[in-house]
Parts: C-alpha cells; sequence; structure tokens
C-alpha cells in the first residue's frame, strides 16, 4: 500500500505531480530558500547610509536563524556573506512546511522534487502593448510633408515575438484604401514595429482596476530641478 504524502502547503508544489508509490523517507527536494526583507517601514526616520547598515544586520540576522534550525546540512547562499538573501539547498521534502512556516522565510521556489514529475505548464496570453509607425499614403503625392502617425495596440498573445506575428498577419487589414473628399486613394500603412510593452494584464476584467491599468513605459531622463526634488518623506 502506497504510504500517506504529507500535507505540503508550498505555493510551488502546486506545479509539481508526485509520484504516490515513491517512499516518502526517501523524498527530498532541491529548493530556494528566500528570506522576508526589511520592512521598510522601519527605515524612514534613519539616512540612507545608516539603512544600509540596518538592511545588512537584519538579512544577516535572518539567515543566521535560519541556519541555527539544523534543517539541511550543506547550502549555498543567494546574494552576498554581507547581505544574504536566502540559500539554494537539498531538504527532506517533509520540512518544506516547517521551513514555510518560520516568520522569516518569504517563500520558497522548489528546483526539484525526487519521485515527482513538474507539470506542463500551458503558456498564459498576455495583453501586450505594441508601438509601431503608421504612415499616410495619399495617391500621386511624390514629396513635400507626409503623415506619420506613433500608434499604440493592445493584442493578446503568448510573447513579443507571438504580438509581432499577430499584428504582421493582420497588416493589410489595416492599410484598406478609401477615397478622400479629393478623389484621391488613401491608405494608413504599418511601416515598421518599433517597440512593445508587457503589460500584467491577462483577463478582461484586469482592465476594471479603479487604478487604471498600465499599458505601456517608457523610460528617459530629464534634468532635476529643485522644485522637483523628493525628501523621501513628504507624500
Amino acid at each position: 500500500m502506497p504510504e500517506e504524502i504529507p500535507l505540503i502547503k508550498t505555493e510551488s508544489l502546486k506545479d509539481w505531480s508526485l509520484d504516490p508509490d515513491f517512499s516518502v523517507e526517501s523524498r527530498f527536494a532541491d529548493v530556494n530558500i528566500h528570506l522576508k526583507y526589511v520592512d521598510l517601514e522601519t527605515l524612514i526616520q534613519f539616512e540612507p547610509k545608516e539603512r544600509k547598515k540596518r538592511i545588512k544586520e537584519d538579512q544577516k540576522e535572518k539567515f543566521d536563524q535560519l541556519i541555527r534550525t539544523n534543517l539541511f546540512d550543506n547550502y549555498e547562499i543567494i546574494g552576498t556573506p554581507k547581505i544574504p538573501r536566502g540559500i539554494k539547498t537539498r531538504i527532506a521534502f517533509s520540512i518544506l512546511n516547517d521551513i514555510e512556516s518560520l516568520d522569516y522565510v518569504c517563500n520558497i521556489f522548489i528546483n526539484k522534487i525526487d519521485g515527482a514529475r513538474k507539470k506542463r505548464q500551458k503558456k498564459v496570453l498576455s495583453f501586450y502593448c505594441v508601438k509601431m509607425t503608421v504612415v499616410v499614403e495619399i495617391e500621386g503625392f511624390e514629396d513635400g510633408l507626409q503623415t506619420v502617425e506613433d500608434r499604440l495596440v493592445i493584442i493578446q498573445a503568448k510573447s513579443q515575438e507571438d504580438a509581432y506575428l499577430k499584428l504582421e498577419q493582420k497588416k493589410h487589414e489595416y492599410s484598406v484604401p478609401y477615397l478622400n473628399s479629393d478623389g484621391r486613394f488613401v491608405r494608413w500603412r504599418i511601416e515598421s514595429f518599433d517597440d512593445y510593452f508587457e503589460t500584467e494584464i491577462n483577463k478582461m476584467n484586469d482592465f476594471n482596476d479603479p487604478r487604471g491599468v498600465e499599458v505601456y513605459s517608457k523610460l528617459r531622463s530629464r534634468r532635476l530641478k529643485k522644485e522637483n526634488a523628493w525628501d523621501g518623506r513628504s507624500k
């Protein structure tokens, strides 16, 4: 009769299928154990240099607490010895709950489990924002100024490449000619796909967020003026 598999609550375990005939005592797991980061609210009152010192002390203290549990023999530090963020180690599968319950542990990521296989993950469709250059072409015009549009389009796709491919396949539908008031044919033709942004939108309901939804972002620099400076404390 197969041994009963202990109930493990670790979130990443949902991605694994366990062989019930595999001996529980023989089952080990390769994991990354991540430590909780310092509560930022506790650092507001200090200057940057003192904050850095306290972060080091906080992470080192949590790291030492984890090591003192003696729940594993060997480990590799995640981060640096001065500022450890966690460890990579091999542990008995049955103690995953014990580790996850520690109040200074943020999460556990499972890399491998003996007597188990990782479930095939379905590729989730995400919403991508694609920035494209669209040119307005008018019949008979060969010089002068041409109207150019920077267009942002939201499309659901598996990846950046998939988003570009889907739009490429529909390019002809964007450039269907029409007659203007002068009787000339006009078309809006996609000239290039220039940039993309993978949003955090995965379902239509995400668009209902009262805070709004970010669909495109691009970083740039500007000269900082005194009136735009922030002291880190005021709202």
